[in-house]
């Protein structure tokens, strides 16, 4: 398949296959207005790499705990997700390619133990599949793995690397500290984009992010509804969703169609399944090598994941539009203290165990799950404390350990087995 009219390397034409193919079947669907969006926007990130591999505007690489749209104030540039990219292999293509990421990624010297998506994005880069960047822009967050991987980004590409420092406390003076930092990355920009930075240009995408921030807000809500209105696996695709899309129109209409369709599934009475059961929120990674995982959940066990972290939004994501410097801070509260994983897995335990609560409670869940990824020792560093939690609140809470995009560490079929297990052993008897 020939993507803008020319072949492309296969691993991205297996991507544009599997998301048209994904796109032929939702639109046939009245009911998945959701997943449909998503699939639009995914179509607009593949086109986007082809035109950015064909074109002449400078690109800036950003990481996960980037949003992009002080980058969006360039004139005549482009952001590019970087880490979104083999996301959306596993989502999309072939887990295959993925696991080749990987290794070429291990071969070149990254150990082991640094996150997948790190590595699959440095694998991604040795094999030349995204455009060359003018510059590396980043945040020190939302792991160590981002800080092994970005110096080594910076030297396969020979371009230089601008990283926000993300201090390990939440208050004013630490998003004022942030802020500042961006402030002082403009002329970084300018410089290595040859690109003028417009004040006008970055105050439309605060402003479309805050628009996109509502919808999802509304989308939280509309999820805790009992029974949930929308099948699970929806919220595991809003962070590469608003990595590559915040401050856009795409970003937006995303969003406003995943709250319209829970809105007009709550006023016909419809659920995502039939006669729910269980209800669970999830926290940590998504199954993204396989998610058709989630469709098994809801059908062997009526089981519906309502909320996860990397769908969670906190009103702390709306911006203040009157100047640039407050625009400037409100990036910053928003990555500081917004963005998943970011938000949860750094500073005191306090997040990491509050949001926990909050989202069994707020979500009216009836077990919890903790999907830790392999590569995350912050996550598994305060497991006991979790695991404490749960205890001390009565909270059923499976854990267990796996990869979210190399199926080679724990299969899918052994996290079958895991949750058929605990559903059977724990959840069937207390709900009986």
């Amino acid at each position: 398949m020939a993507i803008l009219g020319k072949e492309r390397s296969e691993d991205l034409e297996v991507i544009y296959e599997g998301i048209s193919g994904l796109l032929a079947l939702y639109e046939s669907d009245p009911d998945s207005r959701g997943i449909l969006a998503y699939m639009k926007a995914f179509t607009a990130y593949t086109e986007k790499i082809c035109r950015l591999l064909d074109g002449d505007n400078p690109v800036v690489w950003h990481n996960t705990g980037v949003s992009p749209e002080l980058i969006l104030g360039l004139e005549n540039a482009d952001d590019l997700p970087i880490e979104s990219y083999p996301i959306l292999q596993d989502i999309a293509g072939d887990a295959r390619f993925t696991c080749e990421y990987i290794d070429l990624a291990e071969a070149h010297g990254i150990p082991a133990e640094v996150c997948s998506v790190d590595k699959a994005t440095l694998g991604s880069a040795l094999k030349g599949l995204l455009p060359k960047p003018a510059c590396l822009f980043s945040v020190s967050s939302p792991c160590d793995s981002q800080l092994v991987a970005l110096p080594t980004l910076r030297e396969i590409t020979g371009t230089p690397l601008y990283m926000v420092d993300i201090p390990y406390l939440y208050g004013k003076k630490e998003i004022q500290y942030v802020a500042r930092q961006f402030k002082d990355a403009i002329p970084f920009l300018e410089k290595h984009t040859g690109r003028k930075w417009r004040p006008e240009l970055f105050r439309a995408a605060c402003e479309k992010s805050n628009r996109m921030s509502e919808h999802i807000l509304e989308w939280n809500e509309l999820r805790k509804h009992v029974p949930c209105p929308q099948v699970s696996k929806v919220v595991s695709l809003m962070v590469p969703l608003f990595i590559a899309f915040a401050g856009t129109d795409t970003g937006v209409f995303v969003a406003e169609q995943l709250a319209l369709e829970a809105r007009e599934r709550i006023a016909r009475g419809e659920s995502a399944v039939e006669d729910e059961r269980i209800r669970a929120v999830w926290y940590q990674n998504p199954i993204w090598f396989d998610l058709q995982f989630y469709d098994w959940l809801e059908s062997e066990f009526k089981l519906v994941v309502t909320m996860d972290i990397f769908g969670y939004h906190v009103p702390e994501g709306i911006m203040d539009l009157t100047s640039v410097d407050t625009m400037l801070e409100g990036l910053a509260r928003r990555i500081v203290t917004m963005a998943p994983m970011t938000r949860q897995f750094k500073g005191p335990i306090d997040f990491y165990l509050n949001d926990f609560v909050n989202l069994y409670h707020d979500f009216k869940a009836n077990m919890a799950v903790y999907a830790g990824h392999v590569g995350c020792k912050q996550g598994w560093g305060g497991i006991g404390f979790l695991k404490e939690k749960a205890k001390e609140l009565g909270i059923p809470l499976l854990a267990f350990e796996f990869d979210f995009l190399d199926p080679r560490v724990t299969s899918v079929e052994t996290i079958q087995e895991e949750f058929s297990r605990f559903i059977n052993n724990v959840m069937i008897p207390r709900l009986s």
